[in-house]
C-alpha cells in the first residue's frame, strides 16, 4: 500500500517561502540500465507526480492517470467514463479550439492517445523535447477547465457509437461483455463499459420524455421527439454532410436527450475527477528542478474536490448462479476455445509474493509433465495460457484460456476435468521453495536489465502503476518483481478460490455444435438448446450447470499420472557479464564481415545499451518457398511443425528471457533468437537441428477426411492444419479496413496468394507431402545472418558456421538472390476494385485509397512525400473523422514496398465506400490544397522541424536497433543512413516543393496521377429512410391512438429523414414509458411504421449521383488479369556496397 509515513516526505518552498510541494525522500528502486533521475512529489492540491529527467531523451512525454474507470459509471449511463475520455479533449477555456492540442502535438513530431479501463482512465502524449512545456500546458487544462463543448456532444456520441460498432464483430469484445453480463446485476463489474449511443442517451431520453409529458398540460404540447436523433449520416451519401441538414443546435448538442446526457456527464465528472485521484508522470530533457517547477505551475490548478480514493470493491462479481456453470457461446471467427475463470482476492496488496502469478506459472507451463503437454499429446489443444487478470480495486480474476482442436471441442469436458486435475496436483503436492526462488531470481534479472522503451508507453504504464497503491519507492519494480516466498496465500487461493464450484467456464466455437455432446445431453441433440442473446453485441449463448460427477472428481486427488511439477530451468542465465568497450560514438550501421556464395554475415557489437543480451537473425533463402500456393502452404506448415515440436524444450528458455521464432517469408525461412546471450547458441543449435531433421508426426498431421456435401470435399484434421485453415478463413472475417489494406497489397505484390488459393491447396495436402517438401526446400539455399549485441566477432562467425554445418546445402545462383519486387501502377490511371465484406453481419465498409508516387530509393522524393504526409495527417483525421464523422477508423500516411513509394488514406465507415472516396477527394481539394497554399512560413517550419526531429530520434533499446538494421539488411537496400539522409533533404525543402508534389501526384485533377482504391462494401442492408411523407402519416396514427406529440419539434426532426430503425427504436422505448398506452396499440403503431416507410419510400435516385465516381474510373473485374497487366519494379539493390572484412572490432 502507499506509504503513510510522514517522515518520508519533505516540504519544498518556493522563492517567497511558501510551500510549493512535498517531495518523497526515499529513492525509487530502478533498473541498472535506467540512467534517468526520478523525483516523486505531491502538489498542494494532493495530485501526485513523478518527474523523470533524461538529458539523453530525444522525445518528451507525459501521462495523467485518473483512478476512475467504467466501474464508476452511473448505473443508468453505461459508457459515461469512456464518453468523458472522448469529450474531455474537445477544447478548454484557455485553448477553446477543439483540435488545438492534437494539432500542436502532431506539428511537433508527437502523438496522443487515451484509454478507459474498468478502474482507470489514462491520457498521454509524446512530443519533441523542446516543446514539452507548451504541450504540457495544453494538456493540463483538460483537467482544470475542460469545455465539454456542447457543439461536440453529438459528434462524440457518434464517435463512441462508431467505436462500439467497430468492435461488435470482435470475439474478444463479445466474450468480455458476455462475461460481464453473467455476473451479479448489482455489482459494478456488470456494467457495459465501452457504451454506445443508445446506452449514453437512454437516461437523457427519459428525462426529456418526462419533461415533455409535463408540458402536455399546455394546449400545443406533448412528448418532445428531439431525442429521436441519431447519426443520420448513416444512410446519407450526399456530399453535403447529413449533419448540415439539421439545425445547428440539434446537429451539435444532440437535442434535449444529448443536452441532458452532457449535463449528467459534467455532474459525474465533478463527482469523480479530483486531483487526489490523479497521478502524473512527466519525462523530459530538462533538469529535475525544471520539470518539478513545470508540474507544480501547470497542475496545481487541478481541482481538489476533497474526494476520498475510489472505493474498494471487495465483493466477488459472481453470485451463486454464476459459479459452477458452463456458458456455451458462438463466435464470429472460426475457432474453438475454453476459458476457465475464477474471481480471486485483489492481488496488489500481495505484490511481494504474487500468489496468483505463482500458481499460473505452473498451470500455464508448457514443459514436460505440464497440463499443456498432456492435452497436446491427446491431440485436443493448440494453445494454453494462464494468468491473473485485473478486475478492479478490491478484486481480480484468474483465467486459463485453451484453444481447442476439433477433437478437443468434442472432448471439452475432459479438457475441463484435466485443468481441475492439475489444480488438484498443486493442492496435494509439496511446493518446494526453489520454485519461487527461481521466479524471484528471473524477475530480478529482468528488472535489473530492463531496457528503455518508447517514452509515451513508459509514462502511460508508469502513471497507471502509480495508482495501484504500491509503496512509492517500489513504484517501478513492484508489478514485475517477486520478492519473497509465503506459501499461505498460495494455499488459500488454491483451497478457497480455485475450486470447481467457484469457477465459471466459457466454451466457445463457431462450427461443430451439432456434433458435440454438451453437458446434460447426448450427441447430436442440439434441438434441446435454447440460445439466448447478449444485449449489446448479440452474442448467442446458453448456460448449463457442471455435472456433480465433474465437481466430485475435481475436488478429489489428481487422477492423471502424466501430470507433474516442472523441473529446474536449465536456461536461467548464469553469465550476465557485459563486455563494455567505450567508443567515441556508436556505430551507425552493422558491419558486413563475410560474404560468399553460401552466406553473408552482418555483425555489430553492442556499443551503447550495455545489456547481457544479443539478437540473431537468419534469413534462409530458397527459390521455391512460395513459388506456388502449394509450396507456400507446405512451407508454412513446415515452420509451424518445427515450432510445435520444440514447444516443450523451448518453454523454459522463454521463461528465462530467451525466445525464438521460425516463420516463412516470401523468400524463404526466417529464424530469430533474442534475449540473454549466455545460452543463446544452445537454443539456436536445437532449432537448426530440428529444422534440418524434422519428421512430420502423423498424429499432429492426420489424413484427409471427407466432409458433407455442403462443405469442401476434404480438410485436414490435424491440429496444425486445422489451425492454419482457420487462420486463412478467419483472415476474411477481419475488420474491413484490415482487408481493404490486405487486398491493396495483394494487387501490387507479384508473388502473393489469396487465402482461397491457399485453402484449396491445404485441403489436398497430406503429411507425406510436407515431409517430401522439406529436403527439396533445403536443397539449395543462401544464408544471410545478422548478429547484434553482447557477442564478440568470433562468436558471430561461430553462429554462421553452425548454420552452414547443420544445413549443409548447395548454393543459389546470383539471380536467385534478388529481392522481391512490386507491381507498379501506370501513369494517369484511376483503378477501383470493389469487393464485398465477407462477414455478412459486419455493418462497416472500408476504403483504402492508394496513390503511387515514385521509387522508394529517390531520397528527395521520399523526404517530400514524408513531409506532405506529416502535414496532412492531423487535418485528415480532424476533417474526415472528427468533423465529418465518417467513421472511427481514419488514417493516412506513406506506404512503401520494394521498388515503390506511395501514400494512402484508410477509412472504415458505415457509409458507402464510393461516398467515402468522394469525401477524400473533397478533402484533397477543399482542405489539404488550401492548407498547403495558405500555410505560413512559420507553420511550415514547425511542421518540417517536427518531422526532422522525429527522423533523427535515436534507438531506445537493443531490440529497436536490431529491428531497424535487420529491416535494411533484409529488404536488400542496406540503406542504414536513410533517416539521416531524409533529415538532410527535409532541411532543403520548401512549401512550394510539397505543394508541387501534391498537385502533380495526389490532387484528383493531377493528369499523371497513379491511383488505386479498394472498396470493401458491407453486405448488411441499411435501414431505409423514414421520409417526411411517412412521418406525416405516422403523426396521424399516433394521434388516433392517443399519443400526444409536440408537432413543431416533431416536424423539425422529421425533416432530417432519420433511418426507420432509429424511429422504431425511439418509439419502442417511449411507448414503454406511457402507462396509459395499451401494449397492443404500441405493437400496432410499430407495425405501421414499417408500412409507412414502404408506402412513402425515398426516390431511388435521391443519392445515386453521390454514389458514382468521377469519369475515367476503371473497375478491376479480374484481379489476376489486372496484376498480369502491370510492370514490375526494379529489384532492391544496395544503395551502398559495404565490405568490412578487414574491419577491426
Amino acid at each position: 500500500m502507499h506509504d503513510t509515513n510522514i517522515s518520508d516526505w519533505a516540504t519544498v518552498n518556493d522563492v517567497s517561502g511558501r510551500k510549493a510541494y512535498e517531495v518523497y525522500t526515499k529513492p525509487l528502486e530502478k533498473g541498472q540500465l535506467d540512467d534517468g533521475e526520478y523525483r516523486y512529489i505531491k502538489l498542494p492540491n494532493a495530485l501526485e507526480a513523478l518527474l523523470i529527467s533524461d538529458p539523453k531523451a530525444d522525445k518528451a512525454a507525459a501521462a495523467l492517470d485518473v483512478e476512475v474507470g467504467h466501474l464508476s459509471d452511473p448505473d443508468d449511463v453505461p459508457g459515461c467514463a469512456h464518453f468523458c475520455e472522448h469529450l474531455l479533449f474537445m477544447g478548454t477555456k484557455e485553448f477553446p479550439s477543439e483540435n488545438e492540442y492534437s494539432q500542436f502535438i502532431s506539428t511537433h513530431g508527437g502523438s496522443t492517445n487515451a484509454y478507459t479501463s474498468a478502474y482507470n482512465t489514462n491520457y498521454h502524449f509524446s512530443v519533441n523535447p523542446s516543446q514539452l512545456q507548451p504541450a504540457l500546458h495544453r494538456f493540463s487544462t483538460f483537467f482544470i477547465s475542460p469545455l465539454f463543448s456542447e457543439s461536440c456532444t453529438n459528434r462524440e456520441l457518434n464517435a463512441v457509437d462508431s467505436e462500439h460498432k467497430k468492435n461488435r464483430q470482435n470475439d474478444m469484445w463479445r466474450m468480455f461483455q458476455l462475461s460481464k453480463e453473467q455476473s451479479k446485476a448489482d455489482h459494478p463489474w456488470h456494467k457495459f463499459g465501452s457504451g454506445n449511443r443508445e446506452s449514453l442517451l437512454a437516461a437523457g431520453r427519459k428525462v426529456a420524455a418526462a419533461q415533455a409529458l409535463e408540458a402536455t398540460k399546455t394546449p400545443e404540447s406533448a412528448i418532445n421527439v428531439d431525442k429521436m436523433e441519431i447519426d443520420h449520416s448513416t444512410n446519407s451519401q450526399d456530399s453535403s454532410l447529413a449533419s448540415s441538414q439539421k439545425s445547428a443546435s440539434d446537429a451539435d448538442d444532440g437535442g434535449p436527450a444529448g443536452r441532458e446526457t452532457r449535463r449528467r456527464l459534467v455532474k459525474w465528472w465533478e463527482g469523480q475527477y479530483c486531483a487526489s485521484r490523479m497521478k502524473l508522470v512527466v519525462l523530459g530533457k530538462g533538469s529535475i528542478d525544471e520539470l518539478s517547477e513545470m508540474a507544480v505551475k501547470l497542475f496545481s490548478g487541478v481541482p481538489n474536490r476533497s474526494l476520498p480514493p475510489s472505493p474498494l470493491i471487495d465483493s466477488s462479481p459472481l453470485g451463486e448462479e454464476h459459479r459452477g456453470i458452463i456458458i456455451y457461446t458462438k463466435t464470429v471467427m472460426d475457432f474453438s476455445a475454453i476459458e476457465l475463470n475464477w474471481s480471486i482476492p485483489w492481488q496488489t496488496p500481495q505484490w511481494k509474493v504474487k500468489p496468483a502469478s505463482f500458481i499460473t506459472h505452473f498451470l500455464g507451463h508448457e514443459g514436460p509433465g505440464s497440463l499443456h503437454s498432456y492435452l497436446k499429446n491427446k491431440g485436443w489443444i493448440v494453445y494454453l495460457s494462464a494468468g491473473p487478470s485485473s478486475g478492479g480495486p478490491g478484486f481480480d480474476w484468474m483465467k486459463c484460456t485453451i484453444l481447442l482442436t476439433p477433437e478437443g471441442f468434442e472432448h471439452h469436458l475432459e479438457v475441463i476435468r484435466s485443468v481441475y486435475a492439475y489444480l488438484s496436483l498443486l493442492r496435494d503436492e509439496a511446493l518446494p521453495t526453489w520454485h519461487q526462488q527461481e521466479i524471484i531470481q528471473l524477475s530480478k534479472i529482468n528488472f535489473k536489465y530492463k531496457e528503455k522503451q518508447s517514452p509515451a508507453s513508459y509514462v502511460s504504464r508508469t502513471a497507471e502503476k502509480a495508482g495501484r497503491l504500491y509503496p512509492r519507492d517500489k513504484l517501478l519494480s513492484a508489478s514485475s518483481v517477486s520478492e519473497e516466498w509465503d506459501e499461505k496465500p498460495v494455499r488459500e487461493l488454491l483451497d478457497k478460490c480455485l475450486t470447481v464450484k467457484d469457477g465459471r467456464i466459457m466454451v466457445m466455437g463457431r462450427e461443430g455444435w451439432g456434433k458435440v455432446a454438451l453437458v446434460g445431453e447426448e450427441a447430436n441433440s442440439s434441438q434441446q438448446r435454447t440460445w439466448l442473446k447478449e444485449k449489446y453485441y448479440g452474442t448467442e449463448y446458453f448456460i448449463r450447470r457442471l455435472p456433480q460427477d465433474v465437481i466430485t472428481q475435481g475436488e478429489g486427488a489428481n487422477w492423471i499420472k502424466e501430470l507433474a511439477l516442472p523441473k529446474p530451468n536449465a536456461f536461467v542465465p548464469a553469465n550476465l557479464e557485459v563486455d563494455q568497450k567505450q567508443v567515441d560514438e556508436p556505430l551507425r550501421r552493422p558491419l558486413k564481415i563475410r560474404s560468399s556464395s553460401m552466406s553473408t554475415l552482418w555483425y555489430k557489437k553492442d556499443d551503447q545499451f550495455w545489456v547481457p543480451k544479443a539478437h540473431v537473425h537468419l534469413q534462409i533463402t530458397s527459390p521455391i518457398t512460395t513459388v506456388t500456393p502449394k509450396h507456400n502452404v507446405s512451407t508454412r506448415l513446415y515452420t509451424n511443425l518445427v515450432r510445435d515440436a520444440l514447444t516443450e524444450y523451448s518453454y523454459d528458455a522463454d521463461l528465462a528471457g530467451l525466445s525464438y521464432e521460425v516463420s516463412n517469408t516470401a523468400g524463404g525461412i526466417h529464424i530469430s533468437i533474442g534475449g540473454y546471450n549466455d545460452k543463446l547458441t544452445v537454443l539456436l543449435k536445437v532449432v537448426l537441428d530440428k529444422l534440418k531433421t524434422l519428421t512430420v508426426n502423423p498424429e499432429r498431421f492426420e489424413v484427409l477426411k471427407e466432409q458433407d456435401r455442403h462443405a469442401r470435399h476434404a480438410k485436414l484434421t490435424s491440429a496444425l492444419a486445422i489451425q492454419l485453415r482457420q487462420e486463412y478463413e478467419n483472415l476474411l472475417m477481419e475488420q474491413p479496413y484490415t482487408l481493404s489494406d490486405y487486398f491493396t497489397r495483394y494487387l501490387l505484390s507479384p508473388t502473393a496468394w489469396q487465402p482461397q488459393e491457399k485453402l484449396a491447396e491445404l485441403a489436398l495436402l497430406k503429411a507425406e507431402d510436407v515431409q517430401k517438401h522439406i529436403p527439396e526446400l533445403l536443397s539449395r539455399l543462401h544464408i544471410q545472418a545478422f548478429v547484434h549485441g553482447n557477442m564478440e566477432k568470433d562468436e558471430a562467425y561461430g553462429i554462421l558456421r553452425l548454420a552452414e554445418e547443420v544445413l549443409m546445402t548447395r548454393t543459389l545462383t546470383p539471380s536467385e538472390l534478388l529481392s522481391d519486387r512490386s507491381l507498379l501502377l501506370p501513369p494517369a490511371c484511376n483503378y477501383v476494385l470493389e469487393l464485398p465484406v465477407s462477414n455478412k453481419d459486419e455493418v462497416n465498409s472500408a476504403l483504402t485509397y492508394y496513390l503511387q508516387v515514385g521509387d522508394v530509393t529517390d531520397a528527395r522524393l521520399r523526404a517530400t512525400l514524408g513531409l506532405l504526409a506529416h502535414i496532412a495527417s492531423e487535418p485528415a483525421f480532424n476533417q474526415l473523422r472528427t468533423n465529418e464523422q465518417l467513421g472511427y477508423i481514419v488514417s493516412s500516411g506513406t506506404w512503401s514496398a520494394s521498388g515503390s513509394l506511395g501514400w494512402r488514406v484508410v477509412v472504415q465507415s458505415e457509409k458507402n465506400p464510393t461516398f467515402l472516396e468522394n469525401r477524400v477527394d473533397v478533402f484533397f481539394e477543399e482542405t489539404l490544397r488550401k492548407l498547403l497554399q495558405t500555410m505560413s512560413d512559420e507553420e511550415f517550419e514547425q511542421k518540417r522541424q517536427g518531422l526532422i526531429d522525429r527522423e533523427l530520434e535515436k534507438h531506445k533499446n537493443l531490440v529497436e536497433e536490431t529491428g531497424n538494421f535487420w529491416n535494411h539488411i533484409n529488404n536488400g537496400y542496406h540503406d542504414f543512413m536513410r533517416r539521416t539522409i531524409d533529415a538532410e533533404n527535409l532541411r532543403t525543402l520548401s512549401r512550394q516543393d510539397v505543394l508541387s508534389l501534391f498537385m502533380e501526384k495526389i490532387h484528383p485533377a493531377a493528369k499523371n496521377r497513379s491511383k488505386l482504391s479498394l472498396h470493401l462494401r458491407s453486405q448488411t442492408v441499411p435501414s431505409p429512410k423514414f421520409t417526411v411523407a411517412a412521418s406525416v402519416a405516422l403523426l396521424d396514427a399516433l394521434k388516433s391512438r392517443g399519443v400526444v406529440v409536440q408537432e413543431a419539434d416533431y416536424h423539425r426532426q422529421s425533416a432530417t429523414e432519420p433511418p426507420l430503425s432509429a424511429v422504431k427504436a425511439f418509439w419502442e422505448n417511449h411507448f414503454k414509458s406511457l402507462p396509459n398506452l395499451d401494449q397492443s396499440d404500441a405493437k400496432a403503431l410499430l407495425k405501421t411504421m414499417d408500412q409507412f416507410a414502404k408506402e412513402h419510400s425515398a426516390p431511388a435516385s435521391v443519392d445515386e449521383g453521390h454514389r458514382k465516381l468521377v469519369n475515367g474510373v476503371v473497375h478491376v473485374r479480374d484481379m489476376a488479369a489486372f496484376k498480369a497487366g502491370l510492370i514490375m519494379s526494379k529489384a532492391a539493390t544496395p544503395v551502398v556496397v559495404y565490405n568490412d572484412m578487414d574491419a577491426k572490432l
